[in-house]
């Protein structure tokens, strides 16, 4: 009777202690791959706060893969993936961008990516940026909104270019040409009344 006992019992216990096994070492990994998406947000802010353009010009696809690279000071975009080994497993790693559409209303930001719709406008300064990291046995996205909330002041000299979107500093650039007058005074933009 005890054998019999024992015979029903002992797969049970067997089942209960692998499934043990495989829940530790499933969220061992899972741990990793979410400080591995935390380290890539927090290098995308650094790189941002250093230049917000080494952010807002990067490629906007699905397919644009980039990571971040601190083999050089301070921190820089690479393009495409990056193999890291943790505790002997490699993990996959990557971050795409993309513009926010916000309300205009209620500047919320809305889900959808531009062109935007539906009482939405574009914000140049705020960028989503979207981890993705890999493995074996799983995967993860992690995702965060990089805003442009610090400005460099420049002095320009000369307004002679008509460019789009946000300037690197400096520059001699400005969004659009209409009612300005970038002639009469050198190094000075003046707005003309309608």
């Amino acid at each position: 009777m005890v054998i019999g006992v024992f015979a029903i019992i002992s797969p049970l216990v067997a089942q209960i202690v692998v499934t043990g096994f495989n829940t530790d070492k499933w969220s061992i990994e899972n741990s990793a791959a979410l400080n591995l998406a935390d380290a890539t947000i927090k290098a995308t802010e650094s790189i941002s706060f250093e230049q917000w353009q080494n952010i807002y010009n990067l490629g906007k696809t699905a397919t644009d893969h980039y990571h971040s690279d601190a083999s050089g000071a301070p921190w820089a975009v690479s393009n495409g993936d990056e193999t890291i080994s943790v505790d002997g497993r490699n993990y996959t790693r990557y971050f795409t961008v993309t513009n926010v559409c916000r309300d205009n209303t209620t500047k919320a930001i809305v889900a959808a990516a531009p062109p935007c719709a539906g009482g939405a406008s574009d914000d140049p300064s705020t960028q989503k940026i979207s981890v993705t990291v890999s493995w074996a046995d799983g995967s993860l996205v992690k995702e965060a909104y990089l805003t442009r909330w610090r400005n460099k002041l420049c002095h320009q000299t000369n307004w002679g270019n008509i460019g789009s979107g946000p300037a690197s500093c400096p520059s001699n650039a400005y969004e659009s040409a209409t009612d300005i007058d970038t002639t009469t005074l050198p190094g000075s933009i003046t707005l003309q009344a309608n």
